[in-house]
C-alpha cells in the first residue's frame, strides 16, 4: 500500500508512467500499421506480377497476329509423263502455310511416272508418297513483287516422311542417321525454302505461285539425297487455292 501510494503521490513518477504507457501503445499501433502495410504491399506485388503475366500473354498474342502477314492453302496440280511415255499423270498435291507452319503432301496413288530431277537426271517412280511438315521457321519475309503483287520467302527445317518405289533402285524410305541402310527411321530432316507470290487479283490464278525447294543432305536425309541430290523444286499449277501476302514493314 505504501509503495503504490508513493507512486500516485509523486506527480513526476505518475507522469513518467503515463508517458511510458503512451509510448508502448504507439509502438503497438505502428507495428499493426506496418504489418497491415506489409500485407498490402505483398498483395500489390502479387497483383503487379499477375498484370505482368497478362501483359506478356497479350503481347505474344498481338505479335502472332501482326507477324502473320502471309498465309495460304489449297491444291497444286503437277503433271508428269508416264514411264511408258503413253501419256501423263496429274498429281493433286495439297499445301498449307502461315507464319508458324508449312505442310505439303503428295501421293501418286500407285501410278508410275517419270520425274526430271535437277541433279539426278530422270527418276522413274512406280509409286510415290511424301508428307512434308516444317519444324522451324527461321526466316519469313514478304516484299513487293510488282505494282499489285507481293512475294514471300520462308525458310527453315522440316520433317519429311516418304515412301518411294523407284525403277532400278527398289523401295526407298527414311534411313537412320547412322547410315545403316538396314535401319529405317520415321522421317528425315531437311532444309527448305518456300517462295510464294500473291498477285493481288483474288482467288488463285496463273499469276499466283507456290515454289517449294527441298534441300536434303547425305547425313540428315540420305534417302531423299540419294533420290533428288542436294536440292529439288516442287511446284505446279494452283487451283482451289488461296495465297494472301501483305507487305511487311519489318
Amino acid at each position: 500500500m505504501s509503495r503504490n501510494s508513493n507512486i500516485y503521490k509523486n506527480p513526476f513518477v505518475l507522469i513518467l508512467f503515463v508517458i511510458l504507457l503512451g509510448l508502448i501503445a504507439i509502438n503497438i499501433y505502428q507495428y499493426s500499421i506496418n504489418l497491415e502495410s506489409s500485407n498490402d504491399l505483398a498483395n500489390a506485388n502479387s497483383e503487379i506480377e499477375s498484370y505482368k503475366m497478362t501483359s506478356l500473354e497479350l503481347k505474344e498474342r498481338v505479335e502472332k497476329v501482326t507477324n502473320n502477314y502471309a498465309s495460304g492453302g489449297g491444291l497444286v496440280k503437277r503433271v508428269f509423263e508416264l514411264i511408258d511415255s503413253s501419256g501423263v499423270v496429274e498429281l493433286n498435291d495439297s499445301f498449307s502455310f502461315d507464319r508458324y507452319h508449312l505442310v505439303y503432301v503428295s501421293d501418286s496413288l500407285n501410278t508410275a511416272f517419270k520425274w526430271e530431277t535437277r541433279n539426278n537426271g530422270t527418276v522413274e517412280f512406280n509409286d510415290f508418297s511424301l508428307a512434308f511438315k516444317s519444324t522451324t521457321v527461321d526466316s519469313y519475309v514478304s516484299k513487293p513483287y510488282d505494282l499489285n503483287a507481293n512475294s514471300l520467302i520462308m525458310t527453315g527445317l522440316a520433317e519429311v516422311r516418304f515412301k518411294f518405289d523407284i525403277n532400278g533402285v527398289g523401295l526407298v524410305v527414311p534411313i537412320s542417321k547412322t547410315g545403316d541402310t538396314s535401319r529405317s527411321a520415321e522421317f528425315e530432316i531437311i532444309k527448305y525454302k518456300l517462295e510464294a507470290i500473291d498477285s493481288g487479283l483474288g482467288d488463285s490464278n496463273t499469276y499466283d505461285s507456290f515454289e517449294l525447294t527441298i534441300m536434303p543432305n547425305s547425313v540428315e536425309a540420305p534417302g531423299l539425297y540419294s533420290t533428288f541430290g542436294e536440292n529439288e523444286l516442287i511446284t505446279g499449277e494452283l487451283y482451289l487455292s488461296e495465297i494472301t501476302i501483305q507487305r511487311s514493314e519489318r
